[in-house]
């Protein structure tokens, strides 16, 4: 759908059957209050829930024992009254009910565990069961009845994971597919989800050509392009800070998800923890943190809400959502069709399917985290991607090299491209660079952990050894190599044992027992250790300036799109809307409370925040949006410099 609203909300509603008078105190007025008073103009009601009961007649469901009218058809007749587009929501994965009915059709792991009912939760229903058909009857018929009413159509707990009921082994066999080898399995449930996808497809198309149908599944994006454009017209991108994700997972997905070609949201929730949390509210801050945060790395928004099961709107909820959203309607103007200006490609392992540890993506994590806290313009790609639109490539801790990546950084190079390597990337097949640079690669070092001896100053603690946890890498310049040796490794007396230790940790540096570590030549810089990975488990500042210095060095000349001394924890972000530049700058520091959980209440206020952005031609004018506020600027050598008195939470300077 052109032009995605940006103000939504995603309207839970899992409704057990032991709960009585379901929609008792549901009533137009306050469904369209909660509306206006939340500055909403997109929301996601329920035809069926994770519980497996529907909320409106139907001939192929059961509708709530405990409903007695038609929920949804009000809801959306209150929609198209207050002028606000409707998302209808259908739980796909989860269907309790019918699983209680019908466990030969319950997901089963490769050992025969189907999850247990002696606990609360739901169970995972496989779509290679005859439950396909059950949820395609219930899609039909929410089109047929209802199809003219609402504008998108939202599925919820899917995804591809391998199966091993009866119906998939059987599957799997008539395919000539063995179910004992796990990449057999997977391209099997990768079949049944596309198969899923088809059939849902075409009764959308049937009904309401056009129609956008959401997958909803918080890794779709990174299981690859084919899975992604199954989500047709926009994607929607969950991501609950308070609710295991943290404030750092919705800038990585958002970074890839605008290199697919397709409008997003990011969806958060209004609970302090996480879904159906009733009486749970983060602090209002929180909230206009999250709407600017998502703004700035160019999505719409979605708020997560849980209706009572009386179907009365709580109006408290949706103060706190008008909060952040009167705050969002009002800078729609600098938001719409604007395109991302990037500087940096981030090649994530996520992107290229690479397994990782314990299914951890820490390279992506600290990489992502990195960029975020240098302020580099990236975007998170992939190998599909236009490599030539991106100044500098990075490669982080273990992007290996088949002969198709070769020939694609080969021609990126050529044309002067910049590429940063870390740990075992830039290796390939037979373990060495498959890029002439003048380094030959020798795997794993002897010593863990080592340490880092900067050959220059590094910020802020100046040149000394720094302990380096990760992996590290022999790595041995040739006499070809002409480009600079920019530090060493050194390493430790000995690995420490129960037989040798030192100390409460590990074993001090040798200052005698030094090798080259880290590498720059004019196209290529190499870091000999894993230190992504490791700024997502240490998060040690020497990690990040390490990085930073050897990319500043990389891209020499080659003249930022933007530089700005916003404080580590801002995130910042450059849009090109037509004849104009829109900088979006967003502050708040996130704190850990109780177990884990990640919340903002405080939004402090920074002060004269200096910015340079490269410009194509001088500007007319800098000024804040919406409020018009002049900035200074001054304009030399193709950049244009100005200085924002204060920030609190979030700002646009729009460079006309």
């Amino acid at each position: 759908m052109a032009n995605l609203p940006y103000r939504q909300v995603h309207l839970d509603f899992h409704t057990s059957e032991h709960m009585p008078s379901v929609g008792s105190r549901f009533s137009k007025a306050n469904f369209i209050e909660a509306l206006k008073v939340g500055h909403i103009n997109s929301i996601t009601v329920f035809s069926k829930c994770h519980h497996g009961w529907a909320y409106h007649p139907t001939k192929v469901n059961r509708q709530h024992p405990g409903l007695e009218f038609d929920l949804l058809g009000a809801q959306l007749d209150a929609c198209r009254e207050a002028g606000v587009r409707a998302e209808v929501y259908l739980s796909a994965g989860f269907d309790e009910k019918f699983a209680r009915e019908h466990t030969e059709c319950l997901r089963t792991n490769k050992d025969g565990w189907r999850g247990s009912f002696l606990k609360a939760g739901y169970h995972r229903l496989c779509f290679g069961t005859p439950y396909l058909d059950q949820l395609c009857a219930e899609v039909e018929e929410v089109l047929q009845v209802y199809g003219d009413k609402f504008d998108g159509l939202f599925l919820d707990i899917v995804g591809i994971q391998p199966c091993y009921c009866q119906y998939c082994l059987d599957g799997m066999r008539k395919m000539g597919l063995d179910p004992e080898k796990d990449a057999d399995a997977r391209a099997y449930a990768k079949h049944i989800y596309l198969r899923y996808t088809d059939r849902i497809a075409a009764l959308a198309a049937k009904y309401r050509p056009g129609m956008p149908i959401i997958h909803n599944d918080g890794g779709a994006i990174f299981q690859g392009r084919d899975i992604a454009s199954c989500n047709t017209g926009h994607l929607e991108l969950e991501s609950l800070p308070t609710g295991g994700w943290g404030y750092d997972h919705f800038p990585r997905a958002a970074a890839y998800a605008r290199t697919l070609g397709k409008e997003f949201l990011g969806m958060t929730g209004k609970f302090h923890r996480s879904w159906g949390e009733f009486g749970g509210y983060k602090h209002p801050n929180a909230l206009r943190y999250e709407a600017a945060l998502a703004n700035a790395c160019g999505a719409r928004c979605s708020v997560g809400d849980q209706l009572h099961p009386d179907g009365e709107a709580d109006i408290s909820t949706y103060r706190m959502i008008g909060h952040a959203y009167e705050a969002v309607e009002a800078r729609e103007p600098w938001l719409v069709d604007a395109v991302n200006v990037a500087d940096v490609g981030l090649i994530a392992g996520e992107t290229c399917k690479l397994p990782y540890a314990d299914g951890k993506y820490q390279q992506d994590i600290g990489a992502n985290r990195m960029m975020l806290e240098t302020h580099y313009l990236y975007d998170v790609i992939d190998f599909e991607a236009d490599l030539s639109a991106y100044r500098m490539l990075v490669l982080p801790d273990n992007i290996t090299i088949d002969a198709d990546r070769r020939a694609k950084l080969d021609a990126y190079l050529a044309q002067g491209g910049k590429l940063l390597l870390t740990g075992k990337s830039g290796t390939d097949e037979t373990g060495a660079f498959a890029f002439d640079f003048g380094v030959t690669f020798g795997g794993a070092g002897q010593y863990k952990p080592a340490y880092l001896r900067p050959d220059f100053f590094l910020w802020p603690n100046g040149r000394t050894d720094y302990v380096m946890y990760e992996t590290n890498y022999d790595a041995v310049p040739t006499e070809a190599f002409s480009g600079q040796i920019l530090a060493e490794r050194v390493d430790p007396y000995f690995n420490r044992s129960a037989e040798h230790f030192c100390s409460h940790r590990h074993t001090p540096y040798d200052r005698n027992k030094s090798a080259p570590a880290v590498f720059a030549t004019e196209q290529i810089a190499y870091i000999a250790w894993d230190i992504f990975a490791e700024y997502a488990e240490e998060g040690a500042i020497h990690l990040r300036s390490l990085f930073k210095a050897v990319a500043d060095m990389l891209l020499t000349g080659e003249g930022m799109s933007l530089n700005t001394d916003l404080p580590s924890c801002g995130v910042t972000s450059l849009w090109r809307q037509g004849e104009r530049l829109v900088h979006h700058l967003v502050y708040a520091i996130p704190k850990r409370r109780g177990n884990g959980i990640e919340v903002i209440e405080d939004l402090p206020t920074v002060h004269n925040i200096m910015s340079v952005v490269r410009v194509p031609k001088a500007p007319t004018r800098v000024y804040l949006a919406p409020e018009g506020t002049e900035l200074p600027f001054e304009y030399a050598g193709g950049c244009v410099s100005y200085t924002l008195p204060e920030l609190t939470c979030s700002a646009l300077v729009v460079i006309e």
